[in-house]
């Protein structure tokens, strides 16, 4: 099937973006790395599905780092009473 476009496209391949993608990917497969991460999700996940499913807290609703910084602290006091 051919493409609409008339004119023709470059796909460019970033190898620096592979180069850090496969170092990561290493890391992660790591064992000693997979005990981390395994333990972030008991610790750490369920807080932020608390926040965005329950309380509806998906993005800030003032600007200015102070003002986010005092949202922020409200919400996890929210957070931190249940």
């Amino acid at each position: 099937m051919k493409s609409k476009s008339k004119t023709n496209k470059k796909i460019m391949k970033n190898y620096n973006w592979e180069y850090f993608k496969s170092q990561v990917n290493q890391k992660l497969s790591e064992p000693e790395t997979k005990k981390f991460y395994s333990q972030r999700k008991v610790d750490v996940e369920p807080v932020f599905g608390f926040t965005k499913a329950i309380l509806g807290f998906t993005r800030m609703s003032v600007r200015g780092i102070d003002k986010v910084k005092r949202e922020l602290g409200f919400v996890l006091m929210a957070v931190n009473i249940r």
